[in-house]
This record gives C-alpha cells, structure tokens and sequence, in this order.
C-alpha cells in the first residue's frame, strides 16, 4: 500500500521561481487521500523554512516536517557522526543557518574538522583555499551532492558538483556525498517516519540521480519530462525508471491506476 511520495524539486515541483502546472494541485489530491508527501532535493542553499517560504511564493503549500534537502540531510549527518567538531560551510547563508538551528559550531578557518561543500554562488578562491588545506590537515570532506548542472526557467546553471570538484581535485581527497543518487536521504526519511521500501514512490526528473536514487534505495521510480530528462534520453538509458509522466500534474491518476486491487 502506496503511504508515502518522495519529490524532487528542482525540475520537478518548479523550474527557477516558477511551479510547474498542477503541481500543488497534484499535491492536495495525494494529501487528501492520505499519502504522504516529501520534498528532497539536493540543493543546499536553503534551510527547511527557506524552502517551506520558497514554495510558498510559488502557490506550493508545504511543512518544515515534509521537507528533506540537503542542508537538513548534513545537518544530520554531522550531529549522529561528528558531534561537537568544528565545521567549515563552503556554502550559501541558507546553509548556515540550517546548520546553526542544529548547534553545528560553524568556523570560517583552516582549524575546521569537517569541511561541508555545496552549490555556493559567491564561491571565491579563498573558500577553496580554506577547504583544501583543513581537508589537507586532516578534516572529514562531505559534499551536500555532485550535480553539474540544475534546471531554471530558461535553461540550466552548474551545480554543486563544480566546487565539490574544484577541492576534490586540489585535495586528492573523494567526499562523502550526502544527496543523491545515495541513499541517505532514503534512509533518514524512512527512520524518522517509520515508513518501508515497498510503501514509497520516488518522483523526479534526472536519471543519474532521481532514478538512480531510487534504484540504489530499492524504491519504485516516476519519471517526469519537465526537467533534465527528455523522453529521448530514454533510449539509452543506463538507469530505467519505472514510470515516466510528462509532468506531476499526471501523478494522482497514476496512484489512482496503481490502487486499483
């Protein structure tokens, strides 16, 4: 029994600052027949409100409680492994304060023992240099995710994965990489609301993460066509999903068809 639905953002719910059509109508339905909905997403520059408000602007209703990005992912991450160790943000100010709410002891120095690298938009050579030389000294090196690109309205912009490889390659160093297509946010999700495998469906618009992702977790997969993936790209395709849509608004007779006994 279909319990819970897990949705990328960025491509999926919106492109830029624009909702994708029917997307919180698609929603509401799901709600209303008692599913739940979670939004994850490997961006990081926002905390859980920042997204909830960011929704909000676009006419998508969310909770803090539904939201699972990568800045709450690391926060985690860090409280349950590296307790009390002094963290540097290669990232943006969203990421800080998701970091802050969690009593993360945050530092702008070489004296880190946890380097965190994110999509940071102000990114200048001194953060790579701060990076590489705590990594260098011995501090824990995790990337909020490797995504080269993400989705806008009017095309694509590089992703996260290009300053995680900046201080890769000047480090010799591979990261631990919290977001997807890994399974640790599958895995958070499904611990802290007691959910299992066969409850969930994993809904997004990349092949190499979303599907991935949901390949990796053992969760069934929904392809959407409003994002990264063309239904070209289908063709030769590594990772298959399980459904494809051309877009969310198409997801409630999809969940309708599959409760059908």
């Amino acid at each position: 029994m279909l319990k819970a639905v897990l949705f990328d953002l960025d491509g999926t719910i919106y492109k830029g600052e624009t909702a994708i059509a029917g997307a919180d109508d698609a929603l509401g339905k799901l709600r209303k027949r008692g599913i739940r909905v979670f939004f994850i997403s490997n961006a990081a520059t926002e905390s859980r409100a920042g997204v909830v408000k960011k929704l909000a602007r676009m006419g998508v209703r969310s909770s803090e409680k539904e939201v699972y990005n990568a800045t709450y992912a690391t926060a985690k991450c860090i409280k349950e492994n590296f307790r009390g160790k002094r963290v540097f943000c290669f990232g943006e100010k969203g990421m800080k304060e998701e970091f802050a709410k969690h009593g993360i002891k945050i530092v702008d120095d070489e004296r880190a023992e946890v380097v965190v690298v994110g999509l940071d938009r102000t990114i200048d050579y001194d953060k790579i240099a701060v990076s590489c030389n705590a990594i260098r000294n011995g501090a824990v090196f995790i990337a909020t995710n490797e995504d080269a690109l993400f989705p806008v309205e009017d095309g694509y912009l590089p992703g996260a994965g290009a300053m995680v490889a900046a201080v890769e390659r000047c480090t010799r160093v591979k990261p631990f990489v919290i977001g997807k297509p890994g399974p640790y946010f599958a895995e958070l999700i499904i611990r802290e609301n007691k959910l299992g495998k066969k409850e969930m469906l994993i809904v997004g618009d990349m092949l190499e993460t979303d599907v991935k992702f949901a390949k990796n977790t053992g969760i069934k997969s929904v392809l959407v066509l409003t994002g990264m993936t063309k239904r070209k790209d289908l063709k030769n395709a590594a990772e298959r999903p399980d459904y494809v849509l051309h877009s969310i608004a198409q997801l409630p007779s999809l969940v309708e068809k599959l409760s059908r006994p």
